[in-house]
């Protein structure tokens, strides 16, 4: 498995054995204007709704199967199907209320988030079958986002072990200062691991997201070779990503996307 930026797209392309497809799409080849320049996918970021849908088209294959989700920065994930399919596609409104998680069996759906310095996380079976897509800031990672996920495979008839994982580009610990109290709770949610949170003085800290995910995950049961990171930092990267924390909350999104 690796991340490979696919000149022809302008997407990190997640590889893997599996026929799988699973991209995160880069800020250029859109028409939104600045700041939002150029493809951004998000209808929440006051972007034209035309220039939106065009960038969701140059970036989906199958806008019409699309599924997107709320996005709340919380727990809950929806396995999701067919009967699904189009809801948060052309519309914020009809997103997947109330999840940052989707996961899926079906042949023909695409699943959909947004993302601007929070961690994309895209799962699939070592065969191909089921797959799904997380969306982790420092509240989902520390809430479960990404066991939710492994929880609703289970539930479908796959075990943790049988998982291949992409961690996507997110804000990095080059870039991410988080204060004490959100420290804490990553403390608290990984068992004491110092090793991801680096301090800058008493009161401020530099906190991988990357690692305390693969760290999650892999306690949850994950081998460690099936977790593939691309350690890539949208705050560090402007020509490439959109990012929240840069831009002081003026920014679009990038879509990070994942279907059979």
């Amino acid at each position: 498995m690796r991340w490979y930026l696919d000149p022809a797209t302008k997407n990190w392309v997640w590889d893997t054995p599996t026929s799988v497809s699973a991209w995160v799409t880069t800020r250029s080849g859109g028409v939104s204007h600045p700041p939002l320049d150029s493809r951004n996918i998000s209808y929440n970021v006051g972007d034209l709704p035309f220039a939106v849908k065009e960038n969701r088209r140059r970036s989906v294959p199958r806008l019409n199967q699309l599924i997107m989700a709320q996005q709340v920065h919380q727990a809950q994930t929806e396995w999701v199907g067919q009967a699904d399919a189009g809801r948060g596609a052309l519309e914020a409104s009809s997103a997947i209320a109330g999840a940052d998680g989707l996961v899926t069996d079906s042949e023909t759906v695409v699943l959909g988030m947004g993302f601007a310095d929070c961690v994309p996380i895209f799962f699939s079976d070592v065969t191909g079958t089921a797959i799904g897509i997380v969306h982790a800031g420092w509240r989902g990672t520390v809430s479960g986002v990404q066991l939710g996920a492994l929880e609703s495979f289970r539930q479908h008839g796959w075990e943790p072990d049988e998982m291949l994982v992409g961690i996507g580009p997110a804000i990095g610990p080059c870039c991410y200062e988080v204060d004490i109290q959100v420290a804490e709770r990553v403390r608290i949610a990984v068992g004491g691991s110092e090793t991801l949170i680096v301090g800058r003085d008493p009161d401020h800290f530099y906190l991988d997201l990357w690692e305390t995910n693969r760290l999650m995950l892999e306690r949850a049961g994950i081998p460690a070779a099936h977790i593939t990171i691309l350690k890539r930092c949208t705050a560090c990267h402007p020509e490439e990503f959109f990012s929240h924390r840069r831009d002081r909350g003026r920014t679009g999104r990038m879509g990070g996307f994942i279907c059979r």
